[in-house]
């Protein structure tokens, strides 16, 4: 009866498995503009425009007229706890 159960299970699984949709899962972007630090952190967009201009906000680098920021600089950023109003 066991066997069975297990049997039914593994067929079950398989079945499932392929009527799943092959979803992609987003991949985050090694730079970020400052509008998606504002949608990942909470930051204003002033708030971040005040702290690149005393530079006391995450690091950033500017390409062009674009102002970037690396991923793991503002998780780092988060992380340490280095907001300040």
């Amino acid at each position: 009866m066991i066997e069975c159960i297990d049997e039914l299970a593994a067929v079950v699984a398989a079945r499932v498995i392929e009527a799943l949709p092959r979803v992609r899962f987003p991949i985050t972007p090694e730079y970020l503009s400052a509008d998606q630090v504002t949608q990942m952190t909470g930051f204003s967009p002033k708030w971040l425009e005040a702290r690149r201009a005393d530079r006391s906000g995450p690091p950033y680098i500017k390409i062009g007229n674009n102002v970037r920021y690396r991923t793991s600089d503002v998780r780092a950023f988060m992380e340490a706890g280095e907001v300040t109003e």
